[in-house]
């Protein structure tokens, strides 16, 4: 299980399985076509720091982590970004669905899911949005070096206008998850989360 802010409950674990693998496959059609500026157009934040193949390799190491229920995992900021736009391209698709359909829910997994407010969701299991910060890297800014020398910032990679360091995408078991416990006016919301 991927490590949120708040411990997931069976019906998000269920959402973002479904948001995964459609993210999955959408990145596999466009990979397919071999066509650079159309992954740039179809993914401008994730074709800023992904490749088709670091995308494809790192979504399927999410669905992993993710269906994996005896341990937690913690994420990078980079798999923070693609899960982000992975769950944001899959809530307009399906608030599509649901807005075009005479039927006001679809089933996913044996719930039942009207309209989506993707907002409450990541501000409720997201533990903040620094790492939109990625898509904003600059050389100028940066800290580091070109000496080679080693620091802890996460988009350092990226202010050198390379791809994120295969050590960056290491997805790390967290020994005692510390969830956050929300608070009760936050639970029974029609809409999810």
């Amino acid at each position: 299980m991927l490590y949120f802010r708040t411990q997931p409950d069976a019906v998000f674990i269920t959402f973002v399985r479904e948001a995964l693998e459609y993210e999955l496959q959408a990145v596999r059609r466009v990979a397919s076509r071999n066509d650079t500026n159309a992954w740039v157009v179809e993914y401008p934040a994730v074709g800023m720091l992904f490749t088709p193949y670091s995308a494809l390799i790192t979504l399927e190491e999410l669905l992993v982590a993710h269906d994996e229920a005896s341990r937690v995992y913690r994420l990078t900021d980079y798999h923070w970004l693609l899960l982000y736009e992975s769950l944001k391209n899959y809530c307009l698709w399906h608030n599509d669905q649901v807005y075009d359909a005479s039927v006001s829910f679809t089933m996913l997994g044996g719930y039942r899911f009207g309209q989506v407010d993707f907002q409450t969701m990541t501000d409720r299991y997201f533990w903040d949005h620094e790492f939109m910060e990625l898509l904003y890297a600059d050389a100028d800014e940066s800290d580091c070096c070109s000496c080679g020398e080693l620091t802890e910032r996460s988009d350092i990679d990226l202010s050198y206008g390379l791809r994120p360091h295969p050590a960056k995408l290491k997805i790390t078991p967290v020994e005692e998850p510390a969830w956050r416990i929300p608070e009760p006016e936050e639970c029974g919301q029609w809409r999810l989360p």
